[in-house]
């Protein structure tokens, strides 16, 4: 009877979040005149022809960079996974 009362609650609890209706009290936005269409200027971007050759430079400045080998992986467990895993662990601690 335990483990019934166990699946549904985590079952509950898991969809939890799925039970809340979040609603809205749109106010449609106020009708305003038409602007007059005004003509943007447009401009091109300069060709980055000075950063191209920094880039260069500092590749040749330092060859021994192109080596460069990653460190080892590491596995990050951020706070929501380990509150899912504090609650599971209670509830088979609890069962």
């Amino acid at each position: 009877m335990k483990k019934l009362i166990v699946g549904a609650l985590l079952v509950a609890l898991s969809g939890a979040s799925s039970m809340a209706r979040a609603e809205s009290t749109r106010v449609p936005p106020a009708v305003v005149a038409e602007a007059p269409a005004a003509r943007m200027s447009q401009t091109t971007a300069p060709v980055p022809a000075a950063e191209a050759s920094d880039y260069a430079a500092r590749e040749a400045a330092t060859p021994a960079l192109g080596q460069f080998q990653g460190g080892e992986a590491t596995i990050f467990i951020g706070g929501s996974a380990l509150a899912v895993l504090l609650i599971v662990l209670l509830i088979v601690l609890i069962v």
